[in-house]
């Protein structure tokens, strides 16, 4: 195993691998992972399906250190490839098994990930470090599109190198690696925007799959993207500097922030702001302000929430459903450790909004019951907490940011709702 260059480490979870099935394409035939224990090595089943029975046809051991992230089988029955996309070290993805073929007999031929991007021999550390994202327990080097297809009378394993942005294939039978031409990367091209349109932008592969699509800039596929920038999934994080003083509230959607990302690449846009302070807005838009409460929070306090609500929302029922654009979160003690507590004014940013006439709601979720959460509302504030009563209707506008926006949530809640 050879780490090369220095490069930002994150730390992650090491899940174990699970014991899990994966069908071939045609779905008549199983491959069953047993992942590795105390006492054996991971194991790889065969079976065929017919009739909703299993029948077992052949099996083997692998040589993963914990099982693979991931298995193909082929539409006979005959052959595995089996990869590790994201190598995490409790699956051997640090070892010399990130892609390996298997057939009845075992092994046929596996890889490292040194060996699959031809390091040192190719291409030097700077190179090879383009091509990996690394983390305190892994490295990542491919995601989707990736597949079996039978070609020529051949069956290749095809994989997308995510950094590269190139096919790499082998050859099943023999686990070699195969010398691509332009016929393949046509083929292989459209095959994965046929997986990305169908099956991959609905799927936890959605980053990848949008990606792939924005690569090719056909305009079937920009609505697919564009479908994205109405994802209702915002999440929150308090931004504070190192080991000092809380700055704010940050709300957005990974996945409208990615489908702007995509969509500025495609339109020739910068991505990041000018100075590089943040992402660039052109199809949604930025909300700033700054929520005052009565007292400063502790640890322990519930839920702060911050709503963007239609303007056409009923005031009186605003609570009836969750709003789309909304802030979110418990004052934890360990999301300020060693850090400067928010004060009785906090800062707070929501990005990708979708444009038009919205009025601001905030909740201090101070007293129970408690009825607010990160994406439920189960009725209207309650006796001992506090909210917001008055804002003026807001005009969120495509690529600009409205500032200064204060919401005074310092109304103490007494007979339910006002």
């Amino acid at each position: 195993m050879t780490f090369a260059g220095p490069k930002a480490v994150y730390a992650d979870t090491w899940a174990c691998p699970p014991e899990k099935d994966y069908l071939s394409e045609n779905r008549l035939f199983v491959a069953h992972v047993t992942p590795a224990n105390k006492e054996a090595k991971p194991k790889l089943e065969v079976l065929k399906i017919e009739d909703s029975q299993r029948t077992p046809l052949w099996h083997c051991t692998l040589g993963n250190e914990g099982g693979p992230m991931d298995v193909f089988i082929s539409d006979d029955g005959k052959y595995t490839a089996t990869v590790n996309e994201c190598s995490r070290r409790v699956h051997g993805g640090l070892g010399e098994y990130v892609v390996a073929f298997y057939n009845k007999d075992g092994l046929i031929k596996n890889y490292s990930l040194e060996q699959i991007l031809h390091y040192p021999e190719d291409i030097d550390a700077q190179e090879f470090m383009k091509l990996v994202s690394r983390s305190v327990s892994g490295r990542g080097w491919a995601y989707r599109p990736m597949f079996l297809d039978e070609y020529n009378d051949k069956l290749y394993f095809c994989v997308w190198l995510l950094y590269g942005q190139r096919w790499l294939a082998w050859q099943v039978s023999t686990g070699e690696e195969v010398t691509i031409n332009d016929q393949m990367v046509v083929r292989w091209n459209e095959k994965g925007r046929l997986w990305a349109r169908r099956d991959g932008i609905e799927s936890k592969y959605w980053g990848p799959a949008a990606a792939f699509l924005g690569k090719f800039r056909i305009n079937e596929d920009r609505k697919i993207i564009e479908s994205l920038l109405a994802d209702n999934n915002f999440y929150t994080r308090p931004v504070n500097k190192w080991r000092g003083a809380f700055i704010r509230y940050d709300a957005s959607s990974p996945k409208r922030a990615r489908a702007e990302s995509i969509l500025a690449q495609w339109d020739s846009k910068p991505v990041r702001k000018p100075g590089g302070s943040g992402q660039a807005y052109y199809y949604l838009g930025i909300l700033e302000g700054i929520v005052k409460l009565t007292q400063a929070p502790k640890a322990g306090d519930h839920r702060l929430c911050i709503y963007l609500i239609p303007s056409t929302t009923d005031k009186e029922k605003w609570y009836s459903k969750v709003p789309v654009h909304r802030i979110t979160d418990y004052f934890w003690e360990y999301s300020f450790h060693n850090h400067e507590w928010p004060g009785t004014d906090i800062p707070f940013h929501i990005q990708g909004v979708t444009p038009g006439k919205y009025w601001a709601k905030a909740v201090w979720d101070k007293a129970k019951p408690y009825n607010f959460g990160d994406n439920y509302i189960k009725g209207p504030p309650q006796p001992g907490d506090y909210q917001s009563v008055d804002s003026p209707i807001m005009t969120v506008r495509a690529g600009e940011t409205i500032q200064n926006v204060t919401i005074d949530c310092t109304g103490k809640v007494t007979n339910g709702a006002d």
